[in-house]
């Protein structure tokens, strides 16, 4: 159960980046959750060799844990999104006397992978209207068609392969292990309840808005001054075409009156999440709306609309305004840019970073990657970086294909940084400020 916990925590990150590379090529609608099942199969498989009551709901709280600890981005929710798959695992095998048969393998595998559109839908994902029902049902049935194939048929053949060439033997079941099975149940559905309960206050979303950083007129959204009529915009979510109805976030940002240097927004949730987009794209992308949910005390914003869907935030609290400061980088023609980190948020992946006074989540690019965008026909040789008359010198040969080195963001009120470090959260140079090709 540990071996396959473990295996499953750390494969998940790697089954999204692939998840979404299909998605991006081919577009079709509910592309996202062609690969659901490839996070339940390991649940899956351990149920099928051990077929013990328990084994389901075990396996998804360690695989939690270490999707959890080794910085998943959706943070404690993904914990409650591998329990209920454990679950429901536990549940479908406990259903059925035959365990041997395809039928519990296929019922739980699909239920299982689909019940994270689900929680997705009630904790981390955006508001939906009429139409937004519409894209949950294909996400839904997406989810269970690859769940079925995924966490049904394959570790149905896998148990059964291994079975064959002697390695497990399966016992029947004993009844007592069924009313163990049984209150196992009960009492993880009910911590599971609690812990659903427990993020729905804690995530929720603020009445209001604190608009700050490089403005000439921070503000709280909503503004007595400020009166905006809702626009409605019709924008392809995770694959499928849905209208939402909201306030121009441009009109908003346009009132406070950024300072001249000002070019990247902040835009952070309740739940600890934030993400970034640039300046150039707000003016330039008409879809992008704070968009109001509830009436009262319970009203809450989300953002929609960003060309990338990490920027899809629920339930957002602050939205900070920043001017970055430089990280110049000189090619090899001896031709200076800068680096502009609202461009390759697509790249970014999070990892938990020592910084001199602080241990902070950041978002990091592949440093090889960088390198690469501003190389021409001449194969670079090494890479200085600089920071505060503290050098690092590197061999391309060390950072060509190396995902692992990255240029982190940090972001601040006062600024955003740069920091060079590792995905294990070494830090080798901050705050960066130079790369020199040669």
């Amino acid at each position: 159960m540990a071996v396959l916990a473990a295996l499953g925590g750390v494969a998940s990150t790697y089954v999204n980046t692939l998840g979404d590379a299909v998605h991006a090529a081919l577009g079709l609608p509910g592309a996202t959750q062609w690969a659901a099942g490839l996070h339940v199969i390991w649940i899956v498989l351990a149920m099928g060799i051990l077929r013990k009551p328990g084994t389901g709901t075990f396996i998804g709280i360690l695989k939690g844990a270490v999707e959890l600890l080794s910085g998943n981005s959706h943070g404690v929710i993904i914990l409650l999104i591998d329990v209920i798959a454990g679950l429901l695992v536990d549940f479908c095998f406990l259903l059925f006397s035959n365990k041997r048969n395809l039928l519990p393998y296929l019922v739980s595998g699909s239920l299982a992978s689909a019940s994270n559109v689900l929680v997705f839908q009630l904790f981390a994902t955006v508001p939906l209207n009429i139409l937004g029902l519409s894209a949950i049902l294909i996400l839904f049935v997406v989810a269970l068609i690859s769940g079925m194939v995924f966490a049904g048929v394959i570790p149905y053949l896998l148990v059964n392969t291994i079975a064959k060439a002697g390695v497990v033997k399966f016992p029947e079941q004993p009844t007592r292990h069924k009313k163990i099975g049984w209150s196992i149940l009960a009492g993880v559905f009910l911590l599971s309840v609690l812990l659903a309960g427990y993020l729905l206050l804690t995530y929720q979303g603020s009445p209001t808005i604190q608009i700050t950083g490089a403005l000439e007129n921070p503000c709280e959204f909503p503004e007595k001054g400020l009166i905006l009529d809702q626009v409605s915009r019709k924008m392809d979510y995770k694959g499928i075409l849905t209208e939402y109805s909201g306030y121009p976030l441009v009109k908003i940002i346009e009132y406070t009156n950024p300072v001249s240097g000002a070019d990247t927004i902040l835009l952070e949730a309740s739940d600890g999440y934030a993400f970034l987009i640039g300046i150039e794209e707000l003016l330039s992308n008409d879809n992008i709306l704070l968009v109001e949910n509830s009436r009262g005390k319970n009203t809450s914003f989300d953002i929609v609309g960003p060309e990338t869907d990490k920027a899809w935030v629920r339930n957002v609290t602050k939205i900070t305004v920043i001017a970055s400061e430089d990280l110049t980088i000189t090619d090899i023609a001896g031709e200076t840019h800068k680096l502009e980190p609202d461009k390759w948020v697509t790249e970014m992946d999070s990892a938990q970073v020592a910084l001199p006074d602080r241990s902070q989540k950041l978002q990091g690019v592949p440093v090889w990657k960088i390198i690469e965008a501003y190389t021409t026909d001449v194969q670079p040789k090494k890479v200085t970086f600089t920071s505060e008359g503290k050098t690092s010198v590197l061999l391309w040969s060390e950072l060509n294909n190396n995902d692992d080195l990255r240029i982190f963001t940090v972001v601040e009120e006062e600024g955003i940084t740069f920091a060079l470090a590792e995905m294990s959260g070494e830090v080798h140079l901050f705050p960066l400020t130079q790369i020199e090709i040669e």
